[in-house]
């Protein structure tokens, strides 16, 4: 980075942040809301939102979650389950954080990314529902 790029810098840094993740780091997304730090929002793919190898997730931690979520789910994923996505809606419904839980029907895991082309719509429309939910959060 030059000099005459540093004000412009400074600025974007000022504003607030979001975090975004896929698998493994969608749900670590989501942790990063209960971190302190201070994020606009926090975005996951396929993230698994409960407990994991004896470790809480999301679903157990979601009252200590300070940002906003979206969770961007697929409906046929093979080890995150209906019921894990519902328990997690259920939990960030009342902590009483503001969030938004959408599973794309026959959509398996990864659909975002290695199925994007067989899922073009589900990913078109999880990738405008992320734009808005940036928008929302970054004024």
């Amino acid at each position: 980075m030059s000099v005459p790029q540093l004000p412009s810098y400074a600025a974007m840094a000022s504003r607030p942040s979001s975090t975004v993740g896929f698998c493994f780091g969608g749900r670590h997304s989501w942790l990063a809301a209960a971190g302190g730090h201070g994020l606009a929002g926090a975005i996951g793919f396929y993230g698994m939102p409960g407990e994991r190898d004896g470790q809480p997730g999301p679903t157990q931690r979601a009252a200590e979650l300070a940002a906003p979520i979206l969770a961007l789910q697929a409906g046929a994923d093979g080890h995150i389950t209906a019921e894990q996505n519902q328990a997690f809606d259920e939990a960030l419904e009342r902590a009483g954080i503001d969030h938004e839980l959408v599973t794309y029907e026959g959509a398996p895991h990864s659909f975002f990314d290695r199925k994007y082309e067989e899922f073009a719509d589900a990913s078109a429309d999880a990738w405008m529902r992320v734009l808005a939910f940036i928008e929302r959060r970054s004024s």
